[in-house]
């Protein structure tokens, strides 16, 4: 049933309205619109065009194919199609991170209602599996009806609901394998969906079931080189090619690290000359096993012509066994050959290669599990309470648990000698174990009897967060000095939310064991490592999997670490949110045209109680609160039937992270008579972050599903949280060893930045009618234009704010754009789709090398093909095919991928191969 607030709609658009309203979809007198039978890439397409043009504040959407076909395998790979959406984080057999226009604080909703997973403010978007999704929509600006959380946007995931459909029986099922090229393994997807609805003496009912479990083994494969430290040169009178501690005077972790020039000295001391070489070199060849099962559940009941009501229930569960074979060899022994010469990069003083000796090396087999489980439960009543006033309210419970397991098994040797090039050119560093091709057993990286029994590693933690959320919405005819329409609602959320863990336990063996005693417990790593690429180590000695899953008992016997350690509680919290809103919707006739839009705001206020440990042993309390009230003006401006133009101002804001105000402060003492202490915490004293945006767009619909567009946008974001350093000084409790009543240097985060982000969206979807064969061929393209700026403050060694450093948001590209080239009939549909995106900042490294602390990641592409083949109205064959071309994935300090290279990645090529049934009307 059609909201009120959907003015001017096509029957395009009302037809997808119809099968998922909004947030606050009500009762109108106008009878269901029967479901549009059409289906294929060109419907998915064209039907995002018409919710775009229909809708009064800015979204891009993603439309199913048909039921049970969404564009790609993976929500998040299908939301890269959307004009000014960027994906990142690729690993692990899929891409996990979704940014709008740059920024990565996002809100997650599924049918409107928030949806978090476990102590978290947001879900992991990429547990939500496509085959359950019948739409995304992504909104960039937001009404005030809508959560104002998230700076970035929102994203709004549909599900199927069996009024959706007509009567009778409605059965998809949909079995696919789908291959990953680096892991060599082929996994099931499976999707059923089964839904019906029957009209009674007591009116109609529907009822849906909707179920997913999809399995992913997945390979991924790094080549890093490590941070810079400061080298003694060649000549220096105390030891050629010595690493330099910071107490000889220099500053790590500067924004531009120490100069790169030849002859430089250090920061602190003009008298010490220095060379840039790395501490390190690593390799890591990740493996693992990911299962996600999901439901949807659906039960609708409408008694009569003027109410409904709806129960639902969501689920999606994630279950990963990993195991990672880690190769680190250090680079900071000061033993070299004299007899051959190291290589320093032309005009720098960074050296690019030497041949060193006695290196000490270790590998590591990491083995972790984690468990999710989330569930949703819903109840939802409409109700038309006679012509002019319609009501919706609901009743939402959710619940979220996460568990982590973590055991890291290292053996090591000493590299008698090796020949290093941090770059061989294409960022990937490369190494030789014999140089001098002696052929002697002691080089080789697989020999067991080059290796010891070194440290053991562990840690358990647990996290878990549930909520009980009331919505009540109305909306209210009315027609007043151009106002048609105003919707007011209010909104209650009891939140709570945990976090436990063990302590991190780390050591040698105690009981005196040693390889031999431990007979399994090595395996050497798989050969062809990093695509077999010269010069790159392609195998290790490195621990088991199964040994250590199937020997954890006598492994903890070795290491004295306990049986069943206890989880200690990190934080409990308690969170309450009460939010009410008014917005009003109004339309003008102008000239030929109209001007109509949306004007409200919405106030939240927020109280959050946190609970969490002390150094004594006991318990601390706090409490944060804020209020916020967020305005709203949206209009548009018919300027003809095809063109039409946009103006919106709107603030929205984000909560810090409950991690983020743990009140708990973990004081490291002294020890090295520096003169002071170190300290890391939470800050409860936290305030919202808060945005002031401003959107202005022109919209060309020059034919019916097709649309050319261009959007200017601007972000003006205040109380950023980023990582700050305070000097305090601390009273020391009696009951509290071994802390001193001197300064400690606190580091936790602040509200202690602003930035700003304005840029440009361009976009075209278009279908031409084209004659023959050629009928049915169209394109979408985008190119976004990002422009970002952050203030960071400079602290100094107690935490003074000395000035302020500019710099980009993380993860903002300058420019990023993507092409799709689609081809539908009615028996077979084809999509080729591009995505590029230039450099970005990343993150910030920790503050203890001397490189640029800034990371950054070099351009990033993906090409992908989706194929359908219509057999008959019941059957299709489908084949989808992702990272065709399989590119490199580079990571540099200080966007200087040359001197200081850092991470090199390989992400596997996909290939899937499936087909579909569907039967009903």
């Amino acid at each position: 049933m059609i909201s009120k607030r959907s003015l001017k709609l096509s029957p395009m658009a009302i037809a997808i309205a119809m099968a998922h309203a909004p947030v606050h979809a009500q009762l109108d007198e106008e009878p269901r619109l029967e479901e549009v039978l059409v289906t294929g890439v060109k419907y998915s397409m064209t039907k995002a065009v018409e919710i775009k043009r229909d809708s009064k504040q800015i979204v891009d959407s993603i439309v199913s194919e048909d039921l049970g076909k969404f564009p790609d395998i993976n929500v998040v790979e299908s939301l890269q199609r959307i004009p000014g959406v960027q994906v990142t984080d690729r690993g692990a057999g899929e891409a996990s991170v979704v940014s709008i226009r740059g920024l990565s604080d996002v809100t997650t909703t599924v049918n409107g209602r928030n949806i978090f997973t476990a102590s978290g403010r947001s879900v992991a978007l990429a547990d939500i599996p496509a085959t359950l999704v019948n739409r995304v929509d992504v909104f960039k600006t937001r009404s005030p009806e809508n959560i104002a959380r998230g700076i970035a946007g929102q994203i709004d995931i549909h599900t199927n609901r069996p009024f959706d459909f007509d009567e009778g029986l409605r059965v998809s099922a949909q079995v696919r394998g789908v291959h990953q090229e680096q892991a060599e393994e082929t996994d099931p997807q499976l999707a059923l969906l089964l839904s019906n609805q029957w009209e009674t003496d007591l009116g109609k009912f529907g009822a849906l079931i909707n179920v997913s479990h999809t399995t992913t083994n997945f390979r991924d494969q790094g080549a890093h080189a490590g941070a810079s430290f400061p080298f003694r040169t060649l000549d220096d009178p105390a030891g050629p090619l010595a690493q330099i501690g910071t107490e000889v005077g220099w500053t790590p972790g500067l924004d531009f690290g120490l100069p790169t020039a030849p002859g430089s000295t250090l920061d602190q001391n003009p008298n010490q000359e220095f060379l840039h070489w790395r501490d390190a070199m690593f390799n890591l060849d990740g493996r693992g096993e990911r299962e996600r099962p999901a439901a949807n559940i659906s039960l609708q009941w409408a008694p009569n012509e003027s109410s409904e009501y709806t129960f639902e229930t969501f689920y999606n569960g994630y279950s990963l066994e990993s195991y990672n074979q880690l190769w680190f060899q250090f680079l900071n022994s000061p033993i070299y050959d004299v007899n051959d010469p190291i290589e320093i990069y032309d005009g720098t003083n960074v050296i690019r290669s030497r041949t060193m000796g006695d290196g000490f090396s270790f590998t590591s087999g990491d083995i972790g599990t984690q468990d999710t489980d989330s569930i949703m439960y819903a109840l939802r009543g409409e109700w038309d309470l006679g012509g002019s006033l319609t009501l919706a309210s609901e009743l939402v419970y959710q619940d979220s648990e996460y568990e982590e397991f973590f055991w890291g098994q290292r053996v090591a040797r000493i590299a008698p000698e090796f020949h290093v090039n941090t770059n061989s050119g294409d960022g990937v560093p490369v190494l030789d174990y014999d140089p001098s091709g002696s052929g002697s057993p002691a080089t080789d990286a697989t020999n067991p009897d080059n290796y010891w029994l070194d440290w053991g590693f562990f840690n358990e933690n647990a996290r878990d967060g549930d909520a009980i959320t009331w919505t009540a919405d109305a909306d209210w005819d009315v027609e007043f000095a151009g106002f048609n329409l105003v919707s007011f609602g209010v909104r209650y959320d009891q939140r709570s939310a945990s976090e436990a863990a063990t302590i991190g336990y780390a050591g040698g063996p105690v009981d005196g064991s040693t390889l031999a005693d431990l007979p399994g417990l090595t395996t050497s790593s798989t050969d062809e490592f990093y695509n077999g690429k010269d010069g790159v180590l392609q195998s290790w000695l490195v621990a088991d999997e199964g040994f250590v899953r199937s020997n954890q008992s006598l492994l903890r016997d070795v290491y004295g670490f306990p049986q069943n350690p206890t989880l200690n509680t990190n934080f409990e919290i308690d969170e309450t949110q009460m939010e009410a809103y008014v917005q009003g919707d109004f339309s003008y006739d102008v000239g030929n045209g109209f001007v109509d839009g949306r004007v409200g705001f919405r106030v939240l206020d927020v109280e959050t109680d946190i609970t969490a440990p002390d150094a004594a042993g006991g318990m601390v309390n706090d409490t944060s609160s804020s209020t916020e009230v967020l305005p709203s003006l949206m209009v548009r401006w018919g300027i003809t039937d095809e063109l039409m133009a946009r103006f919106s101002y709107t603030e929205t804001f984000n909560l810090p992270n409950f991690v983020d105000l743990n009140p708990y402060i973990d004081y490291v003492p002294d020890v090295t008579d520096i003169g002071y202490g170190t300290a890391t915490g939470g800050n409860p004293g936290l305030e919202p972050v808060e945005s002031e945006n401003i959107d202005i767009s022109l919209e060309w619909y020059f034919a019916e599903g097709s649309v050319l567009y261009a959007t200017w946008f601007k972000r003006d974001i205040t109380n950023d949280i980023v990582p700050f350093r305070n000097a305090v000084v601390v009273d020391v409790p009696n009951d509290v060893p071994d802390r001193g009543d001197y300064t400690y240097i606190l580091s936790q985060p602040d509200n202690a930045s602003d930035s700003s982000l304005d840029g440009w969206e361009l976009g075209l979807t278009w279908f031409p009618e084209l004659p023959g064969w050629w009928d049915g061929l169209g394109v979408q393209a985008s190119y976004t234009i990002l422009d970002s700026e952050r203030n960071l403050p400079v602290l100094d060694a107690e935490g003074n704010i000395t000035g302020f450093d500019k710099s980009s948001i993380g993860g903002v590209s300058d420019s990023s754009y993507s092409a799709i080239l689609a081809y539908d009939r009615e028996e077979f549909s084809a999509r080729l789709s591009y995505f590029w995106r230039d450099t970005f900042y990343n993150n910030d490294e920790a503050a203890l090398f001397a490189n640029p602390l800034e990371v950054w990641r070099s351009e990033e592409e993906s090409l992908d093909l989706q194929l359908t083949w219509n057999i008959n109205d019941s059957w299709a064959v489908l084949f989808d095919a992702t990272n065709l071309t399989e590119p490199e994935f580079h990571w540099n300090y200080g966007n200087n991928p040359e001197l200081f290279n850092f991470h090199n990645y390989l992400y596997s090529r996909t290939y899937a191969l499936g087909v579909r049934y569907n039967y009903g009307n």
